[in-house]
């Protein structure tokens, strides 16, 4: 079972998690992002099944991105000869990922059932891994929470294998959810033992054979939130083919973030039990229309009475002309709790499950304004 609780919120929650590098506590109509005074209880089984549904979706992509790169589909995804070349190429040397998050409708003893996978550039990552993990410390001091973020962060900086050479992290200032969450990626960087820079992606230079910073410094490793979906048709992208820069998360990982892979895992494993139908044609049954390369839950618009029949709800934000064609994905039924409609993240790092943050909303709408809960885990005897 899952069950909410309140707590007294403490009278200095917002500077709390502001410090702990949080952007913005509380959503723009005034009420708050974070969500202090209540928390979720999750029993073990019920982490188990999350956990395994993450561990097999993994499996699967992987499975997925090799059956792309060895029978040359990139064709459908759109891209580039560029874009194609560089997610090849990565995949063929076994680039190493670092983390992504996979978003699961759930019903308790239920699957979980994937809606997305966020592998390029994720967000969400600092209430997940450093918010949560205070709070339970005041709120619940004695209870369990499924946070292992850091910890698993710290071993797979310390697995990469990087260059004794800086490790530059970049992103666009103006974007303030993903510089912050540079900042977090950096420190634990940092603690493993690299020397972490942060630079804007518009301050990174071309000399002619390499990548170089502000001060002239050569960037053999880049750490980015900038999806590759915009780089890859970005004028410096033909550089990387010939520069010699570890790039994190690596190109191989368009695959999965862009929508259109979730239509080809329903291809290659139809029926699977964590899988939703998906597909690139409108289905006849209860669905959600997705933008390929929509972000945050942009332009997603429900059909509950299949797709052909008017929408029912969704993001009233209009996606743009370049976020990609719709995919069409069978409607999952999520759990709530009193009231709330809840959506599990899980976060992988270096390909293993390794924490959880659940998102609520007031509507089966659980998109980028939906509000951050912490979560506790019962063991059950």
């Amino acid at each position: 079972m899952i069950r909410g609780f309140r707590v007294q919120a403490r009278p200095d929650w917002q500077a709390r998690v502001e410090a702990l590098g949080l952007a913005e506590p509380i959503l723009p109509d005034g009420t708050p992002y974070w969500v202090e005074d209540r928390g979720y209880v999750l029993a073990k089984p019920q982490i188990d099944l999350l956990y395994d549904a993450a561990a097999e979706i993994e499996r699967l992509t992987l499975a997925a991105i090799d059956r792309i790169v060895q029978h040359d589909l990139f064709d459908r995804f759109e891209l580039s000869p560029l874009a194609a070349r560089l997610a090849g190429d990565s995949w063929d040397r076994q680039a190493r990922n670092l983390i992504g998050r996979f978003d699961f409708a759930f019903v308790p003893g239920e699957a979980p059932k994937l809606l997305e996978y966020n592998a390029d550039g994720a967000v969400s990552l600092i209430e997940a891994a450093r918010c949560q993990a205070e709070w339970r410390d005041v709120q619940a001091p004695d209870a369990l929470q499924w946070n292992e973020i850091e910890a698993h962060l710290d071993n797979a900086w310390r697995a990469l294998g990087l260059p004794r050479l800086p490790v530059h992290f970049a992103g666009l200032k103006d974007d303030i959810e993903a510089d912050r969450t540079l900042d977090f990626l950096a420190e634990t960087a940092r603690a493993a033992g690299i020397d972490a820079r942060r630079i804007d992606l518009d301050e990174i230079g071309w000399d002619g054979e390499k990548f170089v910073d502000l001060d002239g410094q050569t960037m053999r490793s880049l750490a980015k939130i900038y999806p590759w979906a915009w780089l890859a048709r970005d004028e410096f992208a033909a550089h990387l083919e010939v520069a010699n820069t570890t790039v994190l998360e690596p190109a191989w990982r368009m695959l999965p973030a862009d929508k259109r892979f979730l239509a080809l895992l329903w291809e290659m494993f139809p029926d699977h039990p964590n899988l939703l139908p998906a597909s690139l044609e409108p289905l006849a049954e209860p669905c959600v229309a997705k933008p390929a390369l929509g972000r945050d839950g942009r332009g997603v618009v429900f059909h509950a009475e299949g797709g052909l029949k008017p929408a029912t709800g969704g993001d009233t934000q209009q996606a743009d002309d370049d976020e990609g064609p719709l995919v069409w994905q069978k409607l999952a039924p999520t759990a709530q709790i009193d009231g709330r409609y809840l959506m599990a993240g899980v976060w992988c790092v270096a390909s293993q499950p390794s924490g959880l943050g659940l998102r609520e909303a007031d509507d089966p709408f659980v998109g980028g304004l939906a509000r951050f809960v912490p979560h506790i885990v019962e063991e059950t005897t």
